[in-house]
């Protein structure tokens, strides 16, 4: 089985720990929505990547990939939830 997308580059990934370099939590005062954004990229990147190795054998790494992926996609969901939340409770009731 192919991948329907491009192969993962070093270059993506440089990109997205630069973001993460600079990037704050929310609890650190950063935009909900802003780490929502990267934890839904980093998710997308690590699905890219276990689709990559779908026919590694005998490792079968594309199984411990996929179920990292989960994990962030997981992280961004609930990411997701609090910066909606966040953006429509004014800041004092919070």
């Amino acid at each position: 089985m192919t991948s329907p997308h491009p192969p993962v580059t070093a270059a993506e990934i440089a990109d997205l720990l630069a973001r993460l370099r600079t990037l704050r939590t929310p609890a650190q005062g950063g935009e909900a929505a802003a780490y929502a954004t990267f934890l839904s990229a980093k998710a997308d990147l690590l699905t890219r990547i276990a689709d990559e190795h779908t026919n590694d054998q005998p490792c079968r790494y594309h199984t411990h990939a996929r179920h990292v992926a989960a994990h962030a996609r997981a992280a961004a969901a609930h990411a997701h939830t609090r910066a909606e939340n966040a953006a429509t409770t004014p800041k004092d009731t919070q």
